[in-house]
């Protein structure tokens, strides 16, 4: 068993990201989880991700606040308990709207195979 206490998540940044605190919770350099990570988000008011796209594909679950979450030609709101499926090679982009601190955990999928 691999257990990360919240305090003891491993920092870390990405380009394109702003105003916000991302901490690697499983997986790389925290567990031997292999092929797939997750981190937990903290976007402070008016924090937002950049538009773009990755190999991987990535699953975002809200714990809090409020989130206007874009990708293609779909724009839509997320809150508490939504959570967004984007397949490697499509864009997304997300911002926090509501000017109060959101939170996000992050499962990221490298070796997702789309059938």
């Amino acid at each position: 068993m691999h257990i990360t206490k919240s305090q003891d998540a491993k920092a870390y940044e990405a380009p394109g990201h702003h105003q916000m605190q991302m901490h690697r919770i499983q997986g790389k350099d925290v567990s031997p989880l292999n092929g797939v990570w997750s981190a937990r988000l903290t976007l402070e008011p008016g924090g937002y991700v950049e538009a773009s796209t990755s190999p991987a594909a990535k699953l975002y679950i809200v714990d809090s606040g409020t989130l206007e979450f874009t990708g293609g030609e779909t724009t839509v709101q997320i809150t508490k308990g939504d959570s967004v499926f984007v397949l490697p090679g499509e864009s997304r982009a997300f911002k926090e709207i509501n000017q109060s601190t959101a939170v996000l955990y992050l499962v990221m999928l490298e070796d997702y195979q789309h059938s």
